[in-house]
């Protein structure tokens, strides 16, 4: 209705004073009443920049939701009403299937609604235009009444935008903008880390023509010569599932025909030297072969299923996760215990 008159709701009663400021500056040109208080509450407004690299598949960032579950949320526990923010429905399914007990939902879900705390996952890897729309971050910001967390890429971006404007109001008011220490043994596979990867995997064996694999070779031969409570076990690369398991017995049909190949290998094979019996198998998992939609997930689904029949504990690592050295090292913990 383009002739109808606007007006300008000026007087703003939702949200922290330095919350919602950030709106006003950059959204409403200066033009709304802030009617709530600021006593110098800290942390009013925080980031968290997550490591550099590629970690964004499609629309879902793990890394962003393990700096939420790892970082964000342990400082929290006495908070109860506690919203996550995200622009894109799959990064929403995720949030909802990793941490069932926070509300997750896309901008557009939570308009009109508030709560004590928000929680911001940006999930690109580059901001979009999209991620960086000023209706949908006004909206996103502005549901925070007490706390606004922004969790972002730590990626230098092309070119600034609102996202990168909001950091800087929450460095330039003395807020803590923060980088993420969560980290992952396959950080190295990206562009920025090439130095770093080189570095780390001379000296070892290349047992793959995987990078991912040889990182993870590497680290697991790390973690056995460094704890002397490992020394006795050793670590077999690419080991036919067949030779591991003999008594076919409580297999079903697709299982046989699966495990009778000599291509259907475990990556990776800890075993004890003493007695010479598997202790655990690890697999490395990249996410374009491994993801739901892939029929690698079913042969995975598959050998997940013949491993828990058998008894050998199994350990999958995917390159878009993180903590792969204290993953292996507590399961080692469990299964010596």
């Amino acid at each position: 209705m383009p002739n109808i008159k606007q007006i300008l709701l000026r007087e703003h009663y939702r949200c922290h004073p330095k919350i919602i400021n950030f709106c006003n500056q950059r959204f409403y040109g200066g033009n709304l009443l802030i009617m709530t208080e600021d006593n110098d509450e800290p942390n009013v407004l925080t980031a968290i920049k997550t490591a550099p690299g590629h970690h964004t598949r499609g629309h879902y960032n793990q890394r962003e939701i393990d700096v939420v579950k790892e970082e964000i949320m342990p400082n929290l526990q006495d908070e109860t009403d506690i919203g996550i923010i995200t622009p894109y429905n799959q990064q929403v399914n995720e949030f909802n299937h990793q941490i069932p007990t926070i509300e997750a939902a896309t901008i557009h879900k939570y308009q009109g609604r508030e709560k004590n705390t928000i929680i911001m996952s940006v999930v690109d890897d580059e901001i979009t235009d999209f991620a960086d729309d000023p209706n949908l971050l006004n909206v996103a910001i502005s549901r925070a009444k007490k706390h606004f967390c922004l969790v972002v890429s730590g990626n230098e971006q092309e070119k600034a935008g609102n996202i990168t404007d909001l950091v800087d109001y929450i460095a330039y008011n003395n807020f803590s903008v923060t980088e993420s220490k969560i980290s992952s043994i396959f950080d190295y596979l990206y562009s920025q880390y090439t130095a770093e990867r080189i570095a780390f995997l001379a000296g070892h064996r290349n047992i793959s023509e995987y990078d991912s694999e040889n990182l993870t070779f590497s680290l697991i031969e790390n973690i056995i010569h460094e704890y002397p409570e490992y020394a006795h076990l050793g670590v077999f690369c690419h080991t036919p599932l067949r030779t591991v398991v003999r008594d076919w017995s409580l297999l079903n049909d697709d299982e046989h025909k699966y495990i009778s190949h000599y291509s259907t290998h475990l990556d990776f094979l800890i075993v004890n030297h003493v007695t010479k019996k598997p202790v655990l198998a690890i697999e490395t998992d990249g996410y374009n072969f491994h993801h739901e939609e892939t029929d690698q997930h079913r042969r995975d689904e598959m050998k997940n299923h013949i491993l828990d029949v058998y008894g050998l504990p199994l350990l999958r690592l995917s390159t878009t996760g993180s903590g792969e050295k204290y993953k292996i090292i507590k399961v080692l913990k469990d299964i010596m215990c």
